[in-house]
């Protein structure tokens, strides 16, 4: 049986959300699916989530937005708990049109998923412990709840969420690829090369090359390439670094390769660049 929750009735109108903090899971009010939006932290332990038919193993700093629509259900691998926060569609789409990204509404509907994302220790105990000040907040103040929870339901979309729509790596792409991505946004794997890559994602350099052509429209080395570039720049341009150390430092493993690269890239050489 499909259990149906709608805003009305759950979310306070007067603070316009709603929040809870879950230390088991209630089987009897799964499968569900409701008209609001909601952002669900995993704080401990392990579930099994299953949204629109599709089941993932969800851990410790799981993060998921469910958009209205979603058929969801959760169960409990072991002892769990989390927390969710709820908030109407209107509220949303008053936060896009306050972005001045009004299309992002049909964007993040339009996809097969909803946006997950999963957190370090570090953010999972940051973002829990900013959850929990909100029973802290004044009851009798139910305006100052909702600037909150505005200001906390702003901020989890802007770092967590909306990133991976300005980002070349589609939020339906594979997971292992979303998380190989994630790693090479990082210097210390600049330098990779397709072996790495391959060893890192566990799949053969032929799937690993499709799957950049596919989802990311370029192949594994030209993706490095445009990040190794674009860290140098930055570097030429907000660092002292000797030229010679942003080469390396951004990955390249020859100077003459970095200034031939650069120079295509940019038009002109690594130090030309710097006196602009």
């Amino acid at each position: 049986m499909l259990y149906q929750v709608n805003a009305t009735g759950t979310i306070d109108p007067r603070i316009e959300m709603h929040y809870r903090f879950h230390q088991k899971i209630d089987p009897s009010q799964y499968p569900q699916v409701h008209d609001f939006y909601e952002i669900m932290l995993v704080t401990d332990g392990k579930m099994e989530m299953e949204i629109n038919h599709e089941t993932e193993l969800a851990g410790t700093g799981a993060l998921f937005l469910i958009r209205p629509g979603d058929v969801h259900n959760r169960k409990a691998v072991g002892a769990c708990s989390y927390i969710n926060l709820a908030f109407p569609a209107e509220v949303v789409e008053k936060m896009f049109r306050y972005l001045d990204i009004p299309e992002m509404k049909q964007r993040i509907l339009g996809l097969p998923r909803p946006p997950r994302t999963k957190l370090t220790a570090g953010e999972t105990l940051l973002l829990k412990a900013r959850l929990e000040k909100l029973n802290l907040l004044p009851l009798k103040q139910p305006h100052v709840i909702c600037m909150e929870l505005r200001r906390l339901m702003l901020d989890v979309m802007l770092q967590y969420f909306l990133p991976a729509f300005s980002s070349p790596v589609h939020m339906s792409c594979p997971g292992w690829l979303e998380k190989l991505a994630e790693k090479l946004e990082h210097p210390d794997y600049f330098s990779c090369s397709l072996e790495e890559l391959a060893s890192m994602s566990g799949c053969s350099r032929e799937h690993l090359c499709r799957s950049f052509k596919k989802y990311l429209g370029v192949s594994p080395s030209a993706y490095l390439n445009a990040k190794r570039l674009n860290y140098a720049a930055n570097l030429l341009l907000h660092s002292d670094q000797k030229v010679i150390d942003v080469a390396y430092a951004s990955g390249f493993q020859s100077l003459s390769r970095f200034y031939h690269a650069f120079k295509k890239e940019f038009g002109v050489s690594p130090l030309q660049y710097r006196k602009q």
